[in-house]
């Protein structure tokens, strides 16, 4: 059901990331620069930064028969389904979406710390404890957007 919309989401993702690589390598190889050296190709073409959206779309697309699945044999929900339903599996997005694009990104980051050899760039962020904090207090209204969701739900038609 879900599916053939994130395998669109997904191509749509990978287009634009190759689309804006190859605008920004254009765009350096005709950039003049006092300074020198620049940075690797990868960085320049924006990889990192636009690679956390094809991550997400891979993501949103394995899961996607999970998040939506309902009833014992597991299959979708159908296009006619209770408005209850909906609303349950909003609330299962609002947990799942912050969570995946936080996978993603750290996802993104491994690689990042792999081309570069060094958690030099922005690895030690992982080791502070506020990090991990700031990411509570970032999933922590979602969390409880998707409680008020299913309280709601019981009172939908």
């Amino acid at each position: 059901m879900a599916r053939p919309h994130l395998s669109a989401f997904l191509l749509g993702t990978l287009a634009a990331l190759v689309v804006d690589a190859v605008l920004q390598l254009a765009m350096d190889a005709v950039r003049v620069s006092s300074y020198g050296g620049s940075a690797p190709w990868w960085v320049t073409a924006n990889l990192v930064g636009r690679g956390r959206w094809v991550v997400f779309a891979a993501l949103l697309w394995w899961l996607a028969p999970r998040l939506v699945a309902t009833g014992p044999d597991r299959t979708g929900a159908p296009a006619n389904a209770p408005a209850a339903e909906a609303w349950r599996q909003v609330a299962v997005a609002l947990v799942a979406v912050p969570l995946l694009w936080l996978v993603a990104t750290w996802a993104v980051s491994a690689v990042r710390f792999t081309l570069l050899g060094s958690w030099d760039t922005d690895g030690r962020v992982f080791l502070s404890p506020d990090y991990y904090g700031g990411q509570l207090l970032d999933l922590t209204p979602w969390i409880l957007a998707a409680a008020v969701v299913m309280a709601v739900r019981r009172h939908v038609a």
